[in-house]
């Protein structure tokens, strides 16, 4: 894989604190941000789609090599370990592990580490989510939630009952990271996931 020098960025939303983007591009930030902000089959888009308010440019800062760059970001616990934490390209920050202080420090390795070594060989890929239905139902087996439907890949909304026999839709990959009832516990959710809920009647 080429050498590339260019940028790594930080996005953030106004509709959600803990909710940021971190990326790498070889043109402008600038250009980059617009498209995140119209490209709405895209996840960032989809974010923009959903609440009408479109990501902000945090910060930005320039790499000589862009993939190796946010090859260090990202291949690091716990992204390597917490089947949910990069969710559709986009980092849901918390309080515990996932905070800014993490994304800081990461941000100072993307900054270090330079030109790879060996720039024959591709940087490490970034972590990928599992999404797959067993991940799905094992994340739900305590939650007493159920699916009225098969689970399809995680991504298209599936109709789930509580055990108050609430009837909502959601993707499956969501509601295993808020395995919560939204009718019963609306708290638990944020605000972006809460609005991507459908309401039902009871089958």
């Amino acid at each position: 894989m080429a050498v590339k020098a260019g940028f790594i960025y930080v996005l953030i939303h106004p509709s959600d604190a803990y909710l940021i983007k971190v990326g790498m591009t070889s043109r402008s930030p600038q250009v980059r941000l617009k498209e995140h902000n119209t490209q709405f089959d895209k996840a960032a888009g989809k974010v923009v789609q959903a609440t009408g308010e479109e990501w902000i440019l945090k910060e930005f800062f320039a790499v000589e090599d862009t993939y190796n760059a946010e090859s260090a970001f990202f291949h690091r616990s716990p992204l390597t370990e917490i089947p949910y934490a990069l969710s559709d390209e986009l980092l849901k920050l918390d309080d515990k592990f996932l905070n800014w202080d993490w994304v800081n420090e990461g941000l100072e390795l993307a900054k270090s580490v330079g030109v790879r070594r060996d720039i024959s060989k591709a940087p490490i890929a970034k972590p990928k989510p599992k999404r797959g239905a067993k991940w799905i139902e094992a994340s739900l087996r305590d939650s007493g939630l159920k699916p009225l439907k098969g689970f399809g890949n995680g991504i298209t909304k599936v109709a789930f009952e509580c055990p108050q026999r609430h009837v909502f839709k959601i993707s499956g990959y969501c509601l295993a990271r808020f395995p919560f009832c939204p009718i019963c516990e609306p708290y638990k959710f944020d605000a972006y996931t809460l609005r991507r809920v459908e309401f039902c009647e009871s089958e």
